[in-house]
This record gives C-alpha cells, structure tokens and sequence, in this order.
C-alpha cells in the first residue's frame, strides 16, 4: 500500500481522510438549484442551515416553499443523511466549484495533517471562526490544489435528525462519505502528486484517452472504489460531475423517472461501470456540470491493486459517455 508521512500517521483509513463530507457550488439561482435537488435528486432541505443570524432570526426559515434550508446571506443548504448539511449552493454570477470538503474521522487528527501538508511545501492554513460557523463544523483547514481548487479538511461536523425525503430515497453515506466529484485538471502529474503524495489518496485506477497524459485517474480514500476522479482532457480546471449513491437500485429507477418527468437532459444512459461495477445515469445539472446517480459501487480492501483498464469504460449502457461528453460546456 502507498505510504507517506500523512498517511502513516493514520491507519483508519488510506491517506487519513474520511471521504468526501461536504461540496461547495456556486450558483446565479440557488433556489432553481434547491428545487432540482429536492424533487429530482431526493435530497431534503437542511433543517438549520448553518452560518450568522441575527436576534429573532427564524432557524427553520419562513413559510414559503422555498425557503427551508436557505440561509440569510441566500446559500442553499441540502441534507442527504443525519448530516446538517452535504450540499451548499452559494449566491454567485458564475457557476462552478466553491470547494470540497474532506473529512478527518479522529479527534487531533487536523493539526496533525496541517503540520504534514505544510512541510510538503503546500500552503495551508486554519479556518477562521466565520468559516467554522459558515460549514456548521468543529474544526478547518483550507488549501487549494495546484488546479486552483480550494479543498479543505474538516473535523466535528454538526449532526441533526436524519434525511425525511419525500422522493422514496436513501443514499449511501456514513463512513464513506457522500459520494464522488470528478475534476478538471490543466495538469494531470501536479495533481496526482497533490492528492496522492500530500493527501494520501490511493489510486484505484485509471484509463487514457489520448496522448500528453489525458485520461482519468480514479482516487480513494476509503473503501468506495473512488471519493474523487481527475480528468485531463485540456486546459480547463472545475466540477466535470458529481455522484450521488442511493442505496438501492429502485432509488436509482425512480430518480431517472422524476428526472425525464421534470424534463431534465439526460447525458447518459442508465449503465454499469467497467471499473467500480456502479448502475448509475448522467443528467445535466442546474450549473452545467453533471449529476450521476449511481447504486452498487465497489468497495475495496487493503490488497486492491491499482491498474489501467482499456476498450471503454462501461460493461453496458452509459449511450452517451465517452470521452467527448466528458468535455466542459463552451
């Protein structure tokens, strides 16, 4: 198994970290976004959003439809288990990736890493107290990876009641986290040794496309087969998708189903994966880049070798995924 000084100071999992936790978007319609997550997706409003409020504030927002889980400053805040939160949509005239947010499972774990990352040359630093309250966490730290991306670790998430969907849902989450984010990288080599030399991540596998490196590389930090991907195709750096995994394939079905009935586009076809055997779709999201719902996704051991798999990635279905649909929107 891969080793580094981060990833030897902490056995409880690869590289230390606990998963994807949290993700970060910006939005120019937050609330477009909240409708789409909740009656698509399944996930549900966050009972209190976190971040500042005012004396006399409602914690629970107004009465509208639309204001459940919106905070005062106009984010969106979306659960998905008994978690405050997993997905904030922020106010923004551009859309794209605000930040990911990885999780550090054990109590001293933050300083520790902060103090590893820092002596690998990568600047870090700690969360202020508004970022604190802004996430709803105990603890932060914030960097970003050499693609411009801000990634940050947290520890002590707030915990409420659990997901109530209305949508016939669960999703696959506790200590693998809450699924996957694929990114754009210009470079593929300074982010692999980000991730995997400075972070720990282990590789699970990878596939090429083409010549100069353009491929993907799919990375874990669990046992699900990959918590993040990284896509070299060209110049352009971002949130190619994000993975949602219910825990049962009937979630996966009936979210196909909300999502034809709400007109939604469809990018790719309900198929299974060639590398972690995931039965999943590809629709468009309210911010350009993709949403996959997936059910089955492999889980892997201490002994997983990584390798390259080659001749398409996908054992079936998928119409529509190739490497020319991974390419950004102009």
């Amino acid at each position: 198994m891969q080793s580094n000084q981060f990833s030897d100071k902490f056995p409880h999992a690869p590289g230390g970290l606990g998963g994807l936790g949290y993700v970060g978007i910006d939005a120019p319609d937050p609330i477009g976004w909240r409708r789409f997550a909740i009656e698509v997706c399944g996930l549900e409003p966050a009972l209190i959003p976190p971040g500042p409020r005012e004396a006399g504030m409602p914690v629970l927002g107004g009465g509208g439809p639309d204001e459940a889980g919106v905070a005062p400053d106009g984010s969106v805040f979306l659960k998905m288990d008994r978690r405050q939160w997993r997905l904030a949509v922020h106010p923004a005239e551009t859309p794209g990736l605000a930040y990911l947010g990885f999780e550090l499972p054990l109590e001293g774990d933050l300083d520790a890493a902060m103090e590893s990352i820092s002596k690998s040359g990568v600047s870090i630093r700690a969360g202020t107290s508004q970022e604190l309250e802004a996430r709803g966490v105990g603890d932060l730290a914030v960097m970003e990876d050499p693609a411009g991306h801000r990634i940050e670790l947290f520890c002590r998430p707030i915990i409420d009641q659990p997901m109530n969907s209305t949508s016939d849902i669960e999703f696959l989450t506790g200590s693998l986290g809450m699924g996957h984010a694929v990114l754009f990288v210009p470079e593929i080599e300074p982010a692999l040794e980000f991730y995997r030399g400075v972070l720990g991540f282990l590789r699970s596998d990878y596939m090429r496309f083409g010549p100069d490196g353009m491929g993907i590389h799919f990375l874990r930090c669990t046992r699900r087969h990959h918590s993040m991907a990284l896509v070299q195709l060209g110049p352009p750096s971002g949130l190619q998708h994000l993975m949602f995994e219910a825990t049962s394939l009937d979630g996966v079905g009936k979210t196909l189903d909300r999502a034809i009935d709400a007109g939604v586009t469809i990018t790719s076809s309900l198929g299974r994966h060639r590398n972690d055997k995931t039965v999943s779709f590809y629709m468009k999201g309210p911010s350009g880049f993709d949403i996959e719902i997936g059910w089955g996704g492999l889980l892997v051991d201490e002994d997983w070798v990584e390798h390259e798999f080659a001749g398409g990635g996908d054992d079936w279905g998928h119409h529509g995924l190739d490497p020319s649909a991974l390419l950004p929107d102009e």
